[in-house]
């Protein structure tokens, strides 16, 4: 468990009374809903803390399943798409961790393939409408990071639905907007009405910090176990080229699209609309954001707060990908966008790991962690542990879902890391930062792991007693 889903746990989920309503940055509502559910049917584990977000996974999966057999019947190219949506290591991290960001993703994807199938004509306009706005206040409910992007998604299918139905505006209209107020309302209209300003400060300030956040993201980190050493190295040294690539491209294939009409056939109907509805939606959420920023100073998505954008460019790129045009100049720039596309697909599947998140490396290793101290509670009686700040939250959490040691509640950290208080029969420290701490206090090490950087160090004299 890592730092930001043991704090979920700990503050909106355990507590007795109805935390999960409280307004704070990282309390997803609907996640710690969810959560609170799950733990109180099965317990507190690693699997129920985390079996809504896989819900979510399992909804996405099936949404990114569905998007690519609407876009094209192409199996390479639906490959690609599915490679590039689900496989990327950015996105797959938030699939998996014990937030929100899973169940947002799912509900924006779905939101695109509910549309898809009524333009493909396997769906009723009014159901149509009323899902896309319920998956609109479901998205935001799971994480308002998604509110923008969801809103801007939600009024371009509006206008892409309004051109199959005219004269029938204000009834669209209302099947798109009522539900999603609904839903919102019911499930995080207290905390929307009570948000503290304070809340919205973590984030970017400027949109090229925003987008290498996402650059790096998307491209960490080649396994050396999946790929030989020359190709990874090929992978470490010329991927970073593959988004500018897709970005220029992309472009690329805009231009053609606006210059040349494309066959049509099923691939144009749907995937041409899909596209400009994605690629829109986000580059009008940007502009939003940028506007948030310069007019209130609200900081601009980074990392995990701006996947969406991971999300709509992949998706819109899939979708530009799929149209046939007549010219040379337009079927080149199908293929060579679709052969990009297999390239960071292929990329992706070289990047899947199973142990640890990039965001949380550091907390890798906390599982055995807490068996080095449960076992030095067991057989020297040690109780008064203290850590550094990135494992507090973690520890607490396995030291209630155990309930076998006698281990005392680990304090806050101290604001300076290194800094830890005295007296206390253990500590967990970064070793990185935290090793002249250890030197300067005699304390003995106990367990080290070199990966995440966490070590356990003991007072010698508690192996005396």
């Amino acid at each position: 468990l890592t730092i930001d889903e043991a704090d979920t746990y700990l503050f909106w989920v355990r507590p007795d009374g109805p935390t999960h309503w409280t307004p704070h940055a990282n309390n997803h509502v609907l996640n710690s809903m969810l959560m609170r559910l799950s733990t109180s049917i099965f317990g507190a584990s690693a699997i129920a803390i985390r079996l809504p977000a896989l819900i979510g996974t399992a909804l996405y999966l099936v949404a990114a399943y569905c998007l690519v057999r609407l876009l094209s019947p192409r199996r390479l190219l639906q490959w690609a798409i599915f490679a590039c949506l689900t496989c990327n290591p950015f996105v797959m991290d938030y699939l998996v961790a014990a937030r929100g960001y899973s169940m947002a993703s799912a509900f924006l994807l779905w939101m695109v393939v509910i549309a898809a199938r009524y333009r493909e004509g396997k769906s009723e306009l009014w159901r149509t409408c009323a899902l896309i706005s319920a998956g609109a206040g479901l998205c935001i409910s799971a994480n308002f990071s998604f509110a923008i992007a969801a809103g801007l998604t939600a009024l371009g299918l509006f206008v892409w639905i309004c051109r199959e139905r005219r004269r029938e505006y204000l009834r669209i209209l209302a099947a798109c907007v009522l539900p999603c107020l609904a839903v919102v309302y019911f499930i995080a209209g207290s905390l929307i009405l009570t948000w503290p300003k304070n809340q919205l400060n973590w984030g970017a300030t400027s949109l090229i910090e925003t987008i290498r956040s996402l650059v790096h993201a998307c491209l960490y980190q080649p396994s050396e176990y999946l790929l030989h050493p020359r190709l990874r190295h090929y992978f470490v040294h010329f991927g970073t080229l593959l988004y500018p690539i897709l970005a220029g491209l992309v472009v690329w294939r805009v231009a053609m699209l606006l210059l040349e009409r494309p066959a049509k056939d099923d691939e144009a109907r749907v995937a041409g609309p899909v596209a400009i509805v994605c690629g829109l939606a986000c580059l009008g959420a940007i502009v939003c954001h940028e506007f948030l920023f310069l007019a209130y100073r609200i900081p601009l998505p980074l990392d995990r707060t701006a996947l969406w954008v991971a999300l709509l460019f992949l998706a819109a790129a899939g979708a530009l990908a799929c149209p046939r045009l007549p010219s040379l100049a337009g079927r080149i720039s199908g293929g060579v966008l679709t052969a990009i596309l297999v390239l960071v697909g292929c990329y992706n599947v070289g990047c899947l790991r199973l142990t640890y998140f990039n965001e949380w490396k550091y907390d890798a290793d906390m599982k055995n962690v807490y068996a080095v101290l449960a076992s030095y509670n067991h057989s020297y009686r040690v109780t008064k542990v203290s850590t550094n700040w990135r494992y507090v939250s973690a520890l607490n959490c396995y030291r209630l879902m155990s309930t076998h040691e006698t281990i005392e509640k680990i304090p806050d950290a101290p604001s300076v890391a290194e800094e830890y208080p005295a007296g206390y029969q253990a500590y967990v420290v970064y070793y990185p930062v935290d090793q002249d701490f250890v030197k300067r206090e005699n304390l003995q090490v106990a367990y080290h792991d070199e990966f995440s950087g966490a070590a356990v160090a003991i007072r010698p004299e508690i192996l005396k007693q």
